[in-house]
C-alpha cells in the first residue's frame, strides 16, 4: 500500500505542470488556484481546484468532493461523514462531513455541497472547510462533467481537534477565499441582447444559525448582459438581507470585450468572473474590504 501511494504521489508531481490552465479565478491564489485536475486520485482534466499551492496538483471539482460527499449523504444523510470509501481513496479514514442543499432563483436552479474536513491524510486535498455551488439544468441536477460550472468558499482547517459534529466550516478565517471554475468557458461572445441571468451568491456558510450548510442564506438577484461583437456590459445587482453586491456601481457596468475572452471584469477591482457554455451560464467572485466581505456567485441564462 505504501509504495502504491507513493507512486501516485509521483504521477501528480509529474502532471502537476501539464494541464492547461483552467478557466477560473480567486480572491487569493496562495490559498485556492484554479486549474484542469490533473491530482492522481480525482483528476481527469476537468476544472480543478488546488488548495495552499499542494505539489499533488488540482483536485476535480465533480469527481472529488462533490462527488464522495454525495454518496456519503445518499447512504447516511445530511451532515453524514465521508470516508475514504466514499471518496473513491485507499484509506480506511473519515475524511469530512458534508452537507447538500439545492437552491432556485427564478427559472434556474442550483445545487451547493459543503465539506468540513476532519482528518488529514497523505494524497488527500486541504478541503478545510468548502462550499461549492454548482449550476444546474431545469430539472435541478448540477451541469454534466464537461460543462460544469462552479464557485464557491474555502477556509482552512480549524486547527486542534475537530469536534464530530459540526456545522463551523472556519469560514469566520482571515484566510477565507472566493473561487470560481468551469470546464467550457466561453472565448468567443454570442451577439447579446437584454440577455437576463439568473444569480445566486455565497457568503459565510456555517458562520450563522440562518446560514446553515443544509439552508445557506444566499445572495439573489438578476444581472443583464449586452454584447455587440466588440464590447460588452454587465449590469443588475444580487442582495442578501441588507448587503448588496452592485454590478454598475455609480452607473459604470462590469465589462467585457472581444478580446477579453469571456472574462468580465469592474474597472473598481472588485468584480470578475467568466461566461461559459456559449454565455449560457456565468460565475465570479466580488472582493470586498475584508475576506469576510467576499462573494461567489454563479447563475445561468433565463431568456
Amino acid at each position: 500500500m505504501k509504495k502504491s501511494m507513493i507512486a501516485l504521489a509521483a504521477m501528480a508531481l509529474l502532471g502537476s505542470g501539464a494541464a492547461m490552465a483552467a478557466s477560473g479565478g480567486s480572491s487569493n491564489t496562495a490559498n485556492v488556484a484554479v486549474g484542469n485536475s490533473n491530482h492522481a486520485l480525482f483528476g481527469g482534466g476537468n476544472a480543478g481546484l488546488k488548495f495552499e499551492n499542494s505539489l499533488l496538483g488540482f483536485i476535480d471539482i465533480a469527481k472529488g468532493p462533490v462527488n464522495g460527499s454525495n454518496t456519503a449523504i445518499a447512504s447516511k444523510g445530511q451532515g453524514a461523514i465521508m470516508t475514504g470509501a466514499d471518496a473513491g481513496a485507499p484509506v480506511s479514514i473519515d475524511i469530512a462531513q458534508v452537507w447538500n442543499a439545492s437552491a432556485t432563483q427564478g427559472t434556474s436552479k442550483f445545487m451547493i455541497n459543503s465539506v468540513r474536513q476532519v482528518n488529514t491524510f497523505f494524497l488527500a486535498p486541504q478541503f478545510g472547510g468548502l462550499v461549492i455551488g454548482q449550476v444546474a439544468d431545469a430539472s435541478g441536477t448540477p451541469l454534466a462533467i464537461g460543462s460544469g460550472v462552479y464557485f464557491g468558499e474555502w477556509a482552512p482547517r480549524a486547527a486542534g481537534t475537530p469536534p464530530a459534529d459540526s456545522t463551523n466550516l472556519n469560514m469566520a478565517s482571515s484566510s477565507r477565499t472566493v473561487w470560481y471554475a468551469g470546464d467550457n468557458p466561453t472565448t468567443t461572445m454570442p451577439t447579446l441582447t437584454n440577455a437576463t441571468y439568473n444569480v445566486i451568491g455565497i457568503q459565510g456558510v456555517g458562520t450563522a444559525a440562518d446560514n446553515l450548510p443544509t439552508a445557506p442564506k444566499l445572495y439573489r438577484g438578476t444581472l443583464t448582459a449586452n454584447y455587440n461583437g466588440s464590447n460588452g456590459t454587465l449590469t443588475g445587482s444580487i442582495t442578501n438581507g441588507t448587503s448588496t453586491v452592485n454590478f454598475n456601481p455609480d452607473g459604470v457596468p462590469t465589462t467585457f470585450t472581444a478580446a477579453s475572452q469571456g472574462k468580465f471584469t469592474h474597472t473598481n477591482g472588485k468584480i470578475e468572473g467568466q461566461f461559459y457554455n456559449n454565455a449560457s451560464a456565468l460565475a465570479g467572485i466580488y472582493k470586498g474590504g475584508t475576506a469576510a466581505s467576499h462573494v461567489a456567485f454563479g447563475g445561468s441564462r433565463s431568456n
